[in-house]
């Protein structure tokens, strides 16, 4: 799929309004949007079930969500503006966070955290290197992109493997079904300290 908007004002207007500050014309502080989005999520999370319990967030009636693909649609842009950027350590870094809320004891409980959540079917490639993949992908299966874009689940697998290995780790996405690979590949390495 390619994707090109049409619109009557530039993208870069239309995020410019949504995101500046009126007051002092700046754009949002990137920890303060951190702990923002961080927040909202660890909201409406229910840690027993591992899924997110809607009715914390709206009172809305229709309970249906959106279709997948106008939500990838949507959260292609927002990346590709993220990335124009140059922030897309924001979108890792939110990941992180909530990666680390989540605090799974082990793989397995990481795994039914992406099922559940319809994230995709996380599986453990291979043990030397550490690469995990996601199937079935909820970010970018279907779309056609260069470059790897799952900036939020690679910082989630980074908190959530700091929780279970009680150590420090960087998550790099590898390879993306966005770039036509047959899963997302996140190569996992152990900081040494």
């Amino acid at each position: 799929m390619h994707i090109q908007l049409k619109l009557n004002r530039e993208m870069s207007e239309i995020f410019r309004e949504i995101l500046v500050d009126k007051e002092t014309d700046d754009l949002p502080d990137d920890d303060e949007l951190i702990n923002e989005v961080v927040e909202h999520l660890k909201k409406g999370f229910d840690k027993e079930k591992m899924t997110f319990d809607e009715r914390k967030y709206t009172d809305r009636k229709i309970k249906e969500y959106i279709p997948l693909e106008l939500f990838r649609v949507m959260a292609y842009i927002v990346i590709k503006k993220i990335k124009e950027r140059g922030s897309e350590i924001t979108l890792y870094e939110i990941g992180y966070e909530f990666g680390k809320f989540l605090k799974p004891k082990n793989i397995r409980e990481l795994k039914t955290f992406f099922r559940k959540n319809n994230l995709g079917i996380l599986e453990i490639e291979s043990r030397k290197p550490f690469i995990l993949k996601v199937r079935e992908c909820a970010m970018c299966d279907s779309l056609e992109v260069n470059e790897p874009i799952c900036y939020f689940d690679a910082g989630l697998l980074a908190g959530a493997l700091e929780c279970i290995l009680n150590k420090t780790v960087v998550v790099d996405e590898i390879k993306c079904m966005g770039q036509g690979y047959d899963a997302c590949y996140f190569k996992i390495e152990i900081v040494k300290d």
